[in-house]
């Protein structure tokens, strides 16, 4: 009788885990992104763009990736930059190529390190989101991703719109949740083996992150 209550209570304890995760997933998943692709689809259909048939590929490849992601527990980091090349080309012909500078960089082995699905990825769409689309003039976005010595180094800066003499717009607040939720993911996977920190600095925003053994 206890062996079979232990199963259960083991069992009711692993489907409670996996339903966190995968809310926690969900809210990972950027909804009005894809609202917008769709909408800014039908606007590139409408006007017969050349661009349509990249985008369409565009999205239905990151779609798929995604869907992939969400039944895996740890991606190679290799597949989520692949993920984030994938976004900021549609991010290109949605927004256009002289909408915004990039500087993008990687650097080290990125087949040799794992890291939870979307973790940086949200991060990155938070700078478009809150950042790069709020800016009424061309805005810019450099992202650093190194690995080292078994650490994956990331490092965001990007421009922000200001309301008013040194503050910076209310809209890049909206940040907080997608960081909350990445920060949940990493503690779930690395409890103090990592650092995450974000913050505005004037008309700029800059994020870093540590993943790794002494992070912290």
């Amino acid at each position: 009788m206890k062996t079979d209550q232990f199963i259960i209570n083991r069992n009711t304890l692993a489907q409670r885990q996996e339903g966190q995760k995968l809310e926690l997933f969900k809210s990972l998943l950027q909804p009005h992104f894809l609202f917008n692709s769709l909408n800014n689809l039908y606007a590139l259909s409408l006007r017969e763009s050349d661009q349509t048939p990249d985008a369409i590929a565009g999205l239905s490849r990151m779609l798929e990736r995604v869907v992939s992601f969400s039944r895996r527990e740890m991606v190679s980091l290799a597949e989520e930059v692949d993920l984030i090349r994938d976004y900021i080309s549609l991010e290109k012909i949605w927004l256009g190529e002289l909408a915004f500078m990039l500087d993008f960089q990687v650097k080290g082995d990125v087949n040799s390190v794992s890291i939870p699905p979307l973790a940086i990825y949200t991060l990155i769409e938070n700078a478009f989101k809150h950042g790069i689309r709020k800016c009424q003039k061309p805005g810019w976005i450099t992202i650093q991703v190194v690995v080292r010595q078994d650490k994956v180094f990331l490092k965001i800066r990007n421009s922000i719109e200001q309301v008013g003499q040194g503050s910076p717009s209310d809209n890049i607040l909206g940040t907080g949740l997608g960081i909350k939720a990445v920060n949940s993911l990493l503690e779930g996977c690395y409890h103090k083996s990592y650092f995450l920190d974000a913050r505005s600095l004037g008309d700029v925003y800059a994020v870093d992150l540590i993943i790794g053994r002494g992070a912290a």
